[in-house]
């Protein structure tokens, strides 16, 4: 019974292997045979006018500018979720390219105290489309217009706009938005 297995599984494999054999004599005989390409040609200049469509609509969209603050140099409160988390990693990422520019952004406000100073930081953070991933800005609302007591809550939804800048602090570079405002 066994020789009978290996017989038959040796002659499926056989055939497999001559299935594979060289095609070059099909080949050239329907080379030799003229085809209908017409109706080929036809499809084939459909869809080439669909992508043509598809990527004049995709590059119109893309050339229109969103409209945002015109005082702020990112406002990040135009952007969809994903465009917004990913302009704050870059931020975070590339502080240098942001340097010195106004920002304004929307999220939720989280606060850190340092348990041996008591000082506390305040951030606007921003999460993904997904909402598993988050990223945020730490921001100091300006002195001449706030009081310690005009900060806002934790998980309060905020609107901020401020002065994007980095700074040292215990052999650590931090990032910030200095001079913030908050916008209601």
């Amino acid at each position: 019974m066994k020789k009978i297995n290996v017989l038959i599984l040796s002659t499926l494999l056989a055939v497999s292997l001559i299935a594979c054999g060289n095609s070059s004599e099909k080949t050239s005989e329907k080379e030799d045979k003229p085809a209908n390409t017409s109706a080929v040609a036809d499809i084939s200049d459909d869809l080439t006018a669909v992508d043509d469509i598809q990527l004049q609509e995709d590059e119109s969209e893309e050339s229109q500018p969103v409209a945002g603050d015109p005082n702020v140099d990112v406002d990040l409160t135009v952007l969809s979720s994903t465009l917004i988390y990913s302009e704050v990693f870059n931020m975070v990422t590339t502080p240098t390219d942001y340097e010195g520019k106004t920002v304004k952004m929307e999220g939720v406000c989280n606060m850190y105290q340092d348990p041996d100073t008591g000082k506390k930081y305040y951030a606007c953070i921003v999460q993904d489309a997904t909402q598993c991933c988050s990223q945020g800005l730490e921001f100091v609302l300006d002195e001449n217009t706030y009081t310690e007591d005009d900060y806002p809550k934790v998980g309060d939804d905020i609107t901020i706009q401020g002065t994007f800048t980095t700074y040292e602090e215990n052999g650590n570079t931090y990032l910030t938005m200095l001079g913030a405002t908050l916008i209601q």
